[in-house]
């Protein structure tokens, strides 16, 4: 019987051959492992040791780390090594800055990863992704909620990084500034954050001339009444914010996600694209089914869409409520609105109204409102409740509503199927 070869004599064999390979091709095959793989290959030899401080991409989550320290530890030695000159990819994963009564103002900068960040910048970062565990088990959750406390802050190099294309920040605390200019960035959330004025805000989105996508939620101060937009480059805005008044001046947007609790104002500037995807959440308004209930949700509904002239393909969001007894499916003839948006008038094609349905009046009458005023609607697509069926007398009922487009088809699916 042959002897078994010694597993470090294989071994051994194995590295010669990979050690051939120059080391930036090594680098970009750690690249693309996740950062404690690419680590652990440290202990195969001598040359792999370090090799791991090459790779220009970290990703890093508290969570592997036994104590902060050795979290604190492990991002320092990376970000103080001399041996990336550039970094293409960060995603920090961190728990929430402890110590740090972020609530009162106290000490926001006090924080580990903010001279990271401002390393990340001097090497030329191109993704940043940053995110603030809401459950860090030292946060009490009303605290996280409420005051969003203990943020990390950002430096303000951050506001000048030329190389910066996506940037993606979650529970962390951005101050104003007088000057930002960031030439290369395309994408940007901003997610349950401590952000800046109202001014800083709009001076944030006109500083990104080539910026395609925006995502804004839970992220402005409570004193900015005003959400104003202005891109000649935006082709994708997702918001969900409390305001008095929305402004938005993006000429070039195909994609609006809005959240109609936004208040009543509404100012949507310049011809969208004609194709553009409307995204409407209505949260749980169809719970109530009082006549000015009905009607405060209807306007509501109207004035999302008042300031929008074309849109083709709209999904409503929303939950559905059951309690109904006290309903009766006669109610929903009762209640009428004289004012159409234009889009429903021209260019709306495509509903989804991406709702459990069932027999709530609020529901119904949303529904009889576009299938009436829908000029030019090609197909309605209508989710049923797990409690009912295409038998029950509501549909019979939705489908003898007179339709305002002769083409339009009624589509049913069960509720989360499609």
């Amino acid at each position: 019987m042959a002897r078994r070869r010694k597993p470090e004599v294989w071994l051994n064999n194995e590295l010669d051959r990979i050690s051939e390979l120059p080391d930036p091709l090594i680098c970009r095959v750690l690249y693309h492992l996740p950062t404690k793989d690419a680590v652990r290959t440290s202990v195969l030899s001598t040359r792999w040791r370090t090799l791991w401080l090459w790779v220009p991409r970290l990703g890093l989550n508290y969570r592997v780390f036994q104590k902060k320290d050795a979290l604190v530890n492990f991002g320092d030695r990376f970000f103080d090594s001399d041996r990336v000159s550039s970094i293409d990819k960060v995603e920090l994963d961190v728990e929430s800055n402890k110590g740090v009564d972020s609530n009162k103002g106290v000490d926001y900068y006090n924080s580990y990863v903010t001279p990271w960040i401002d390393a990340a910048v001097k090497r030329m970062i191109q993704h940043l992704d940053v995110r603030t565990d809401p459950d860090s088990p030292h946060i009490p959750k009303f605290c996280y909620r409420r005051f969003r406390a203990y943020f990390h802050g950002m430096p303000l190099s951050l506001y000048v990084c030329e190389t910066l294309v996506s940037l993606k920040l979650d529970g962390v605390f951005l101050r104003d500034s007088e000057f930002i200019y960031l030439p290369s960035l395309r994408i940007l959330h901003l997610i349950s954050m401590m952000n800046p004025n109202e001014a800083t805000f709009e001076r944030l989105i006109s500083s990104c001339p080539v910026l395609e996508e925006l995502e804004v939620d839970s992220s402005l101060n409570d004193d900015v009444k005003v959400f104003r937009v202005i891109s000649r480059s935006l082709k994708r805005l997702s918001v969900q914010e409390s305001m008095s008044e929305v402004v938005i001046d993006a000429p070039r947007l195909g994609f609006l996600s809005i959240d109609s609790s936004l208040s009543g104002s509404y100012m949507i500037t310049n011809t969208m694209d004609t194709n553009v995807k409307f995204v409407i959440r209505l949260g749980t308004y169809f719970g109530d089914f009082d006549e000015t209930s009905i009607l405060s949700n209807r306007k509501r509904f109207c004035n999302c869409l008042s300031g929008i002239s074309k849109v083709r393909d709209m999904t409503i969001l929303g939950v559905g409520l059951m309690e109904c007894d006290e309903l009766q499916l006669e109610d929903m003839d009762e209640i009428n609105i004289s004012y159409v948006p234009q889009c429903l008038l021209s260019s709306l094609e495509f509903v989804d109204f991406n709702v459990p349905l069932s027999s709530v009046v609020g529901e119904m009458n949303m529904v009889r409102y576009i299938l009436e005023n829908s000029a030019i609607l090609k197909k309605l697509t209508l989710h049923l409740h797990k409690d009912c069926s295409t038998n029950d007398e509501m549909v019979k009922k939705l489908l003898k509503i007179p339709r305002g487009s002769t083409k339009c088809e009624v589509v049913f699916f069960d509720w989360g199927k499609k």
